[in-house]
């Protein structure tokens, strides 16, 4: 077997498809164009058989006329960057986001627990700064989301497609302005019950010592492969479970060490809520059920000061009926 390999990308536009199988449009007016500092790269993952196994009586193992197309499974990945709380919610819109408001407009992701969740599939449009390919039937596999003291909060995601084709189309001219959150406005606050976006449980506490953050969500998206007459994916649904995971560091504090994150919190439930807002009113909320699965003392110091780092599992709270929601105050409307 052989697989195409990755191209590096320099520009990413995107847009909403009306039905999978269809491509949606992009040009100088059509799509939303990702912010500058987007990069990342595309697998075009055309699997071929190279047919050693039927060249007999050649010393050569491979013929020439026999290579066969077997699968053509394209793989974009955009890479950490500076997240536009502007283009942040058309990740999660692909897989059931809803909004609401007038303005800043609110995107929720809370993913139902009991039943599947609607996909929405997506366009890209992407060059490697020569050659143009239009990506079509997205949806993301894994989303990440992390943010340090020292910088702004960063997003990811990689999107499993069918289609990678090249293009001629033309990349949306408008950039719209782009709101972007330091890492430094995120606040951890540990609650007694699933927390919600207007306010937390009576019982809830501010942590005030966290360094960095780095949340790695696994939304149960996979392509469907069948035997339907063609080489791309049948179409792509929620084959997997939903799962997270939530890593951070803190200050080795008495208020770490012994009241919030003790040794012996692992393996108990937590509910976390890390918010993070800007002065014009646009914000970052994760709130989520959490099992601490280990704390660990880390030898190097931040600033002088000892840190000890949290792993956290995502895990489903029986009395809210929850495990994860994330809330994105955006002054995108709606997604192009």
């Amino acid at each position: 077997m052989a697989t195409y390999g990755a191209k590096a990308l320099t520009r990413i536009a995107v847009a909403s498809q009306a039905n999978f199988g269809t491509a949606a449009s992009i040009g100088t007016a059509l799509g939303e164009i990702l912010f500058n500092d987007t990069i990342g790269s595309l697998d075009l993952g055309i699997t071929v058989d190279l047919g050693e196994t039927i060249s007999v009586g050649k010393r050569t193992a491979i013929q020439a006329s026999q290579p066969t197309i077997v699968a053509k499974q394209p793989i974009l990945t955009i890479a950490e960057a500076p997240a536009s709380l502007r283009t942040l919610p058309i990740i999660f819109d692909a897989i059931g986001a809803t909004t609401s408001g007038a303005g800043p407009y609110t995107w929720s992701w809370s993913p139902t627990q009991g039943d599947v969740d609607t996909l929405l599939f997506e366009s890209f449009l992407v060059t490697d700064g020569v050659q143009k390919y239009l990506i079509r039937d997205a949806v993301p596999t894994e989303i990440t989301l992390s943010a340090d003291a020292n910088g702004l909060v960063q997003a990811g995601a990689t999107f499993a497609a069918t289609v990678a084709a090249t293009s001629a189309l033309s990349f949306p001219t408008a950039i719209p302005t782009n709101q972007f959150l330091p890492g430094r406005l995120m606040k951890l606050t540990t609650t007694s019950t699933f927390p919600s976006k207007a306010a937390v449980s009576p019982t809830a506490t501010d942590f005030s010592s966290i360094y960095n953050f780095n949340l790695s969500i696994t939304t149960g998206v996979g392509m469907v492969t069948a035997l339907d007459a063609s080489l791309t994916a049948a179409t792509a649904a929620l084959t997997g479970n939903l799962d997270a995971t939530l890593t951070f560091t803190y200050a080795s504090n008495t208020a770490g060490v012994t009241t919030t994150f003790p040794i012996t919190a692992i393996g108990t439930q937590k509910f976390l809520r890390l918010v993070g807002t800007t002065s014009d009113n646009y914000g970052l909320w994760i709130l989520g059920s959490w099992t601490i699965e280990n704390i660990v003392p880390l030898s190097a110091d931040t600033d002088g000061v000892v840190v000890n780092e949290v792993t956290c599992r995502l895990a489903y709270d029986t009395t809210s009926g929850k495990s994860l929601e994330v809330i994105i105050d955006s002054p995108l409307a709606t997604a192009p």
